[in-house]
């Protein structure tokens, strides 16, 4: 009798860890989207970055209600509420990434590839923990989100150059408009040689 109540304990505590990581996570993808809300009115003369900015918003609100939606269901599931310390540290973490914020549209960008890296490195953490403690449903889903930032972070890389190219030309810059290119060729081949 003593095992079985043993093996609900653990259980109980396997439960309540993921649900902690996801909690986390629902308040990252939270500020994301709010900092990404503001960007969408930064960006609106740049085409490019606005069509990119404002997939990214939907991708981030979508992550969120997914999250908060199995949240929800979690804390059914295990009665008690979901802590609140993870949840604070990781919304310090992307309030610091939106103090960051300055004028102009590359570096904007420049503050969402730093914040879609967080994210992607916590759903690592998420994948990870909901693998080793056996919940299949939250490694999956980690996975989905955690792939949906990694190619929001390669977006960022395709797009950047010429928005930064967009940008010393509308400074009055004489810009060799081969940087794009060549700067393109470089991110891909550092990421290449990985």
């Amino acid at each position: 009798m003593a095992q079985t109540i043993n093996a609900r304990e653990v259980s109980d505590k396997h439960r309540q860890t993921v649900a902690d990581y996801v909690g986390d996570m629902a308040a990252l993808e939270s500020h994301i989207e709010e900092a990404l809300d503001r960007q969408l009115t930064e960006v609106k003369d740049d085409s490019v970055a606005m069509a990119a900015v404002r997939d990214f918003h939907d991708m981030v609100k979508q992550h969120r209600d997914t999250l908060k939606a199995m949240e929800e269901q979690t804390e059914k599931t295990i009665g008690a509420p979901i802590k609140e310390a993870g949840a604070a540290l990781i919304g310090k973490a992307a309030g610091i990434i939106d103090l960051l914020r300055t004028e102009g549209i590359s570096k904007g960008l420049r503050d969402d590839y730093a914040a879609f890296s967080l994210a992607a490195i916590s759903y690592s953490m998420l994948h990870t923990t909901a693998t080793a403690l056996g919940d299949s449903r939250v490694a999956s889903l980690a996975e989905r989100h955690l792939r949906d930032h990694a190619d929001a972070i390669m977006r960022i890389n395709e797009i950047m150059p010429g928005v930064v190219m967009r940008e010393l030309e509308k400074d009055g810059h004489r810009a060799d408009d081969t940087a794009v290119e060549a700067t393109r060729e470089a991110v891909l081949r550092s990421w290449q040689q990985r």
